[in-house]
């Protein structure tokens, strides 16, 4: 491994630390909306979910609702937090410090703990947005892990948000897989 690759990883390993460490309010309803309407639209307009699903050790930066249909369980939604860069980058010049900015997507699962549906939901930044495209997304239904330059396709211009959200979704995995 380089020491740009350190250098990288280290990153990377700050912004997830700073992520799970600032992060533990409920989510926003506009965004508990957005997870409706896309759910709606997936499996049909019957689709209810149970309250958040708790467990000790998520991470909180995961939001997780069981999809019903029915009476019966026929996957999970997702929503989860994860950090892409200020205009001008994520460490300007002559700066010590790190400016990141939140995004929202949700993951939509069905009940074998297969991605169905990967959606941005809140993308505010005006730097590295490209990952809010549909098609960039779909990579997401092609796996159970997840990796950039391997099964997931890097973009010139939105590296910390590519990683943020493919190191997010194998988190969300996890969880999911440790799920009925």
């Amino acid at each position: 491994m380089n020491r740009r690759q350190i250098k990288y990883l280290y990153l990377i390993g700050l912004i997830m630390l700073s992520a799970s460490l600032e992060f533990s309010m409920p989510l926003p309803n506009h965004l508990l909306n957005k997870m409706n309407k896309s759910a709606i639209k997936l499996w049909g307009k019957e689709v209810s979910f149970t309250q958040e699903i708790s467990i000790d050790h998520m991470n909180p930066d995961h939001h997780v609702f069981e999809a019903n249909l029915g009476g019966s369980a026929i996957g999970y939604a997702i929503i989860s937090r994860a950090l892409g860069c200020k205009i001008g980058g994520c460490s300007p010049k002559n700066s010590e410090e790190f400016n990141f900015e939140d995004f929202y997507y949700l993951t939509l699962v069905n009940r074998n703990h297969k991605i169905i549906q990967v959606k941005v939901l809140e993308y505010t930044s005006d730097h590295g947005y490209e990952i809010a495209n549909k098609g960039w997304l779909k990579q997401f239904q092609q796996g159970n892990y997840f990796k950039v330059g391997q099964n997931i396709d890097a973009i010139s211009g939105a590296t910390i948000s590519v990683n943020s959200i493919t190191q997010g979704v194998n988190s969300q995995l996890e969880i999911i897989n440790q799920l009925p």
